[in-house]
């Protein structure tokens, strides 16, 4: 059975929510051990904007490298693909809904907001996972996660916030 929902979030779907939300803090933070303790040992990845991202083995080697297909419009290259292109200084993820499969598996939406120093650089992304609740210690972990650029250099007008 699936449920959905948007804000305000029931305590289940917001301890779900609550995984996507650390993951962003801690990439800001420059934890990557954090990070990546909310990604399951077989994570799958798709990022519009770096398209050679796969998986958790690639981020964990660090094997992204640009790519012509699937990446960002021409002049808008992604931060890790250029040196010297600005990381993002806040995340914010809005407009979350989450659908409860069951009691071990949880799938969620929402809409990233990525601020940067340059506000002409900030991009919003349309993002969704695929979580499971590991046996071993009940914590919820992503088994897949899809970033896809909708707004940002480059690309077209601002999406509506819906509802």
């Amino acid at each position: 059975m699936s449920t959905t929902s948007r804000e305000p979030l029931e305590p289940r779907e917001a301890e779900v929510f609550a995984v996507l939300q650390d993951l962003y803090e801690a990439y800001l933070a420059g934890d990557r051990p954090r990070l990546e303790a909310h990604l399951d040992e077989v994570c799958t990845m798709w990022d519009s904007t770096l398209p050679s991202l796969r998986t958790k083995a690639d981020l964990q080697a660090g094997t992204t490298t640009p790519s012509d297909a699937g990446g960002r419009a021409p002049g808008s290259p992604a931060a890790s693909e250029v040196a010297g292109y600005p990381s993002p200084v806040r995340l914010e993820a809005t407009e979350p809904v989450v659908g409860l499969l069951g009691d071990d598996a949880a799938w969620e939406a929402h809409l990233l907001l990525a601020g940067f120093d340059d506000p002409a650089l900030d991009e919003q992304l349309r993002c969704t996972s695929v979580l499971r609740r590991r046996p071993e210690d009940g914590r919820w972990v992503v088994v897949h996660h899809h970033e896809e650029l909708i707004v940002g250099p480059g690309r077209g007008l601002a999406v509506r916030s819906v509802g």
